[in-house]
């Protein structure tokens, strides 16, 4: 490989100082850098030079004792595609496919290493073009391994991620409590190293109560101890966040740690900031590697991320196949905090469809029929199933993509070549897989409208993982009675979302209520103090009528960002018009919420976005 493709570093004169000491610090940088590398052209994403330091990241070091190292973390960032990490040409891991800024470690196998020289390679055989950072190269000399009863460390080693823990000598121990009752709330908790901005390595395995990646553990009883990688080496500070998913305040402690023995103990008060009565918090797609084998989450990892992030409709959608969540709930006691919904992703040639509930014991829906009027047939006759999702409509699957120009006529809404859409229901945002414009689902969606489709609108997580998409990142607020999550009435909440009582959240809520004795109409923006409304776009018909921008300490205000009482007058409407509002403001990059980019891009420019959906309020 030539100088234009390769990183060539060579780091013996750091490490020619400790590496012969057995008595030396347990780790050791190798490379302290973080680099960019691109693996083919174009640029992936503008915000990254223009050009690369290389296809490849190749290290030198030396060792004089290379037995005593059996562990290599390391720093990564935007990493869509599969890159191997090879030491001496022995591949001994991948790097997470993971857009976030985290710290990683793998097992270093016995025999790898040797005495003099050793080259460590980082490089991907993929075509795609990839931008990543990687670097800040670490070897520890001991390990200590967390183990758990729960099967998700033996899903783990199926799976190949490994979660091999440094040394470590400070415990960490944080609760969260509700600031209304003062009783354990299930939360998340997200650790970030204060200088580089990572999400750090815990040393925590997943369990029954947790659920813990790079620098995050949900809490299903609000409570988690773990330690912290290298604090046995050198002082560092971290920043520690706890929050409960977007009707939740977020908490921030700053600690410095320097290997003290004494436990750190954090205390946390979540004060519900955003207030929904009569509104049901749904995620209606969610999935498991357990069952979907793709991602790296389990069902238990699922049930506490979900109760951590305060959802309390989750709807199963595996890929073709039925999944109840119930059984699992109840027996770690995640049923506490919500009623599930057993549904399935019907993955077909001709689109992606989200159905639910499916009643015990039902076959799934055949996902190989075509054309859409057997796939259809086939969905609405699975026993149970009401509601019918189109998933991520502007994304080609199997080269197909429903709502593409050569499949759907925007400006009328109607289907070319035949088809005919039943679908009751589509994602306008998903959060795992987002559009390039984030408005351009919407528009298709006030097609639909117009052209006489009945059709909720949807956000939801499409999430395969604990934090690579984050669970109700997006999600769906339906109206109906939430007066005990333990037994919502999904027959009700179904009958809801038919009927198109329902809000698509991104960060932002935005609601629309008609007076008739008024004829006016309410308008709410809602938000948590952590994010912020800018705008917010009144729509009837599917055109923009009118503007409103927020002064900046409103839209950031928590809870009742805006609100307004505007006439028929000021919409310029009638009987018979549907109206909407559309409530948008800057996105969070931080590793506390962080969204991902969107999944199949348009173009290499990206900004991140809040965003609240009312619902389409039709004037009788």
């Amino acid at each position: 490989m030539g100088p234009r493709n390769t990183l060539l570093f060579t780091a013996l004169a750091a490490l020619s100082s400790v590496v012969g000491n057995a008595s030396a610090a347990p780790a050791v940088g190798i490379d302290p850098k973080v680099h960019h590398l691109r693996n083919a052209e174009p640029r992936e994403w503008s915000h990254f030079p223009a050009k690369a330091e290389g296809k490849e990241l190749r290290l030198e070091f030396e060792l004089d004792t290379p037995d005593d190292f059996i562990l290599l973390t390391l720093q990564q960032k935007s990493t869509k595609q599969t890159w191997n990490v090879s030491l001496n040409d022995t591949e001994i891991g991948k790097l997470l496919r993971d857009h976030n800024h985290l710290e990683f470690g793998l097992l270093i196998p016995p025999g790898t290493l040797k005495p003099g020289i050793n080259t460590l390679l980082i490089n991907t055989t993929s075509e795609k073009p990839d931008d990543i950072l990687v670097g800040d190269i670490k070897l520890h000399r001991e390990i200590t391994t967390v183990t758990s009863e729960s099967n998700a460390v033996d899903l783990a080693k199926k799976r190949g991620f490994r979660r091999d823990i440094p040394p470590m000598e400070t415990s960490i121990s944080l609760t969260a409590v509700d600031a209304a009752e003062n009783d354990p709330l299930p939360c998340r908790f997200t650790i970030i190293d204060a200088d580089s901005r990572a999400l750090v390595f815990i040393g925590a395995e997943s369990s029954d109560r947790l659920a813990v990646r790079e620098g995050v553990v949900y809490s299903l009883d609000g409570k988690a101890t773990f330690q912290l990688a290298g604090t046995a080496v050198i002082p560092k500070r971290y920043e520690i966040y706890c929050g409960r998913g977007f009707e939740y305040g977020l908490a921030r402690e700053t600690i410095e740690v320097n290997g003290q023995k004494e436990p750190i103990e954090l205390n946390f008060t979540l004060t519900r900031e955003v207030e929904t009565p009569g509104l049901v918090a749904c995620d209606p797609h969610l999935h498991t590697f357990e069952f979907d084998r793709h991602g790296d989450c389990t069902l238990t990892e699922r049930l506490i991320s979900v109760a951590g992030e305060g959802i309390e409709l989750p709807v199963s959608t595996g890929h073709d196949k039925h999944v109840d969540y119930a059984d699992e709930a109840e027996r770690i006691g995640a049923d506490r905090w919500m009623t599930s919904v057993p549904g399935c992703e019907v993955t077909t040639h001709l689109g992606h469809f989200n159905t639910f509930p499916v009643l015990p014991g039902a076959k799934p829906a055949e996902h190989k029929l075509r054309p859409w009027a057997k796939i259809f047939d086939n969905i609405f006759a699975t026993p149970g199933v009401q509601i019918c999702i189109l998933n991520h409509g502007r994304d080609a699957h199997r080269a197909y993509t429903p709502l593409h120009p050569d499949n759907f006529d925007a400006s009328t809404g109607t289907f070319l070549r035949g088809g005919k859409l039943r679908a009751n229901a589509m994602e306008l945002i998903n959060s795992g897989a987002q559009q390039t414009d984030p408005m351009e689902l919407v528009r298709d969606w006030f097609a639909l409208l117009k052209s006489g489709h009945a059709i909720a609108p949807i956000g939801s997580s499409d999430s395969h993982t604990v934090n690579f998409a984050i669970p109700g990142q997006a999600r769906t607020y339906i109206r109906t009675n939430d007066d005990d999550l333990t037994a919502i009435d999904v027959d009700e909440a179904v009958d809801s979302l038919l009927a198109g009582k329902a809000m698509a959240s991104f960060g932002l809520l935005s609601t629309l209520e008609f007076d008739s004795n008024t004829q006016e109409t309410l308008l709410k923006v809602l938000g948590p103090s952590w994010t912020q409304a800018e705008t917010v776009k009144l729509f009837r018909n599917g055109e923009e009528v009118r503007t409103i921008t927020l002064p900046g300490a409103l839209g950031k205000s928590a809870g009742t960002k805006y609100e307004a009482r505007l006439s028929l007058k000021d919409w310029g409407a009638k009987a018979g018009d549907f109206l909407c509002a559309v409530a948008t403001g800057p996105g969070i990059a931080e590793g506390w919420w962080p969204m991902m980019p969107p999944y199949q891009p348009d173009k290499p420019e990206y900004v991140p976005f809040v965003m609240g959906i009312s619902e389409a309020l039709w004037i009788e």
